[in-house]
């Protein structure tokens, strides 16, 4: 359901060549491409959930809208020429610093005025709301090296950092929200 929802929130008309960061089953660049059959999607994952990936796009007859990059997104090389960097359930698995660096990393790779879109647990400055938040901070804190909630002050200054603009937040209605900085 969001990934039929996400893409219809999100100005989409300059949209052509998205990149899926940690995209794994490929479901949310699936719904860009339902939402707008001329996007073509790069999803990045690591080697061993590609093929699951591939299976499903290969299953939804897209093989010619989506390709893979194998790799770490903190390592591998993401190219350029992106309309719209796409990061669903990415940045609580990094510590702070990797966020901000992979940020850029994804600045770095939009086209001129192209948009990178967060999607996670986007927390209140007091780090209390929204709830499930943080409950799911404590289960970071507990199984992962690095992990964590952050607040959208976080987000943005991430953004503003690698030299994004006009950021704003709009809630998804699923317990998430959306953090979105232009080039």
């Amino acid at each position: 359901k969001q990934a039929e929802i996400i893409p219809l929130m999100l100005e989409l008309t300059s949209v052509n060549n998205i990149l899926d960061v940690g995209g794994g089953s490929g479901v949310f660049s699936m719904g860009f491409i339902n939402a707008k059959k001329e996007i073509k999607a790069t999803i990045v994952d690591l080697p061993d959930v590609l093929p699951i990936t591939e299976k499903y796009v290969k299953e939804a007859g897209l093989e010619d809208s989506i390709k893979t990059i194998p790799g770490d997104y903190m390592s591998v090389g993401f190219g350029s020429g992106y309309d719209l960097v796409y990061l669903s359930a990415v940045i609580h698995i990094n510590s702070h610093e990797e966020n901000e660096s992979l940020i850029k990393k994804c600045a770095d790779s939009l086209n001129q005025n192209g948009q990178v879109v967060v999607q996670d647990f986007i927390m209140d400055e007091k780090r209390i709301n929204p709830p499930y938040g943080a409950i799911f901070a404590l289960n970071m804190l507990v199984n992962t090296e690095r992990g964590d909630t952050y607040t959208g002050g976080e987000v943005s200054e991430w953004m503003k950092k690698a030299g994004l603009k006009s950021i704003e937040k709009k809630e998804t209605g699923f317990g998430t929200s959306l953090v979105i900085g232009y080039k």
